[in-house]
């Protein structure tokens, strides 16, 4: 199944987020692509699923500005049942080697 169809299959719901104050003149080189599979790694059974979105900006639940990764979670993700969506900072995910529905 392709990304777009199984985004296309969600109610979209955003995590929150922010605009930050001041905007870098130069915005950080992102390590993860678009279609990327993920995993959160600083948690013991982590979620995990498909980068579909990243932008830069000033995070609303703390007091950081960066690089955040949308994540569309996979249907076998601990946080599935409870939200299909989740944001993450570069540094608490790391690239899977292939799909996890593969």
């Amino acid at each position: 199944m392709e990304i777009l169809e199984i985004v296309s299959e969600f109610t979209f719901q955003i995590p929150p987020f922010a605009l930050p104050e001041v905007i870098p003149e130069v915005i950080p080189q992102q390590k993860l692509q678009l279609g990327d599979w993920v995993r959160w790694r600083q948690v013991p059974n982590g979620d995990f699923g498909c980068i579909i979105g990243v932008i830069y900006t000033h995070s609303a639940s703390c007091i950081a500005t960066g690089l955040h990764y949308l994540v569309l979670l996979d249907e076998n993700s601990p946080s599935r049942r409870i939200t299909s969506y989740d944001f993450a900072f570069e540094e608490d995910i790391e690239r899977l080697n292939e799909s996890p529905l593969a």
